[in-house]
């Protein structure tokens, strides 16, 4: 199994969890020909999708998703919370399979057994995914305020992850951001600072996993070289298991 990243940011976020016989594609947060001409960097091809799992209804996860759906006849999968906020974005002549799913279930799409993650954010009824297929796993999980002990028993023995690491507390306080806003991503239903990822970090089986890919980093309020410099010191990981996705390229094709 493997993962990539279509980018990651406030801007829009994409992710591509694949196995040998099934393509996900994780929110999709760039318009239609936008998430086309990322997806080709890869080698992908829409018809090649065999689901679309949606996390919330922000705008930098759900863009270009019912349009994409719609043109290219790709089933979608998203709380009952997310789709209600999502009705008023999609237009009534689509045409698309919703499949409404619960944060109590897992289920199988394909070869891959996808487990809707609760986590605390500013949205309706948000999840995060972890997908496990053949003895491996890949977790994603961004857009949190806060790590609750039923995100840290859902990543025990997780194979490669990919974690917000949205911003540093002080980068924060000292920006030119409204208070409104700061005290919105810093709340608890807001984006994870550095040191609450480290806590995530430290309190999982982190030596049995392959690698650490950081996500949603905040162009203004944090730093590539902290964050990685950051998970180093926290797990002890050489530099090349440590990955930060970028916003307007993404992160090639990682194993586990």
């Amino acid at each position: 199994m493997r993962l990539c990243s279509l980018g990651s940011g406030s801007s829009g976020n994409s992710f591509i969890v694949q196995d040998d016989s099934t393509t996900l594609l994780v929110d999709c947060g760039f318009g239609l020909s936008e998430t086309v001409t990322r997806l080709d960097r890869y080698g992908l091809k829409p018809d090649q999708l065999n689901g679309i799992l949606l996390t919330h209804e922000h705008e930098d996860h759900v863009k270009g998703a019912f349009s994409f759906s719609n043109k290219y006849n790709i089933p979608i999968y998203l709380s009952h919370g997310t789709f209600k906020m999502c009705k008023k974005r999609i237009n009534e002549n689509y045409d698309i399979n919703f499949n409404i799913i619960s944060g109590a279930k897992s289920f199988i799409i394909n070869d891959i057994e996808v487990t809707p993650i609760p986590v605390p954010h500013d949205a309706r009824e948000p999840f995060q995914y972890k997908f496990e297929s053949n003895l491996k796993s890949i977790a994603i999980i961004t857009d949190l305020g806060f790590i609750t002990n039923h995100l840290i028993k859902s990543l025990k023995d997780i194979k490669g992850l990919v974690i917000e690491f949205n911003h540093d507390k002080n980068m924060l306080l000292d920006s030119d951001y409204p208070q409104s806003l700061k005290d919105r991503v810093s709340g608890m239903y807001g984006h994870l600072e550095n040191m609450e990822s480290i806590k995530l970090l430290k309190s999982i089986n982190h030596r049995n996993i392959k690698w650490i890919a950081a996500a949603h980093l905040s162009e203004k309020n944090n730093d590539e070289n902290l964050v990685k410099r950051l998970i180093s010191d926290a797990t002890m990981k050489e530099d090349g298991s440590i990955k930060v996705i970028d916003q307007m390229n993404g992160i090639d094709w990682m194993k586990v």
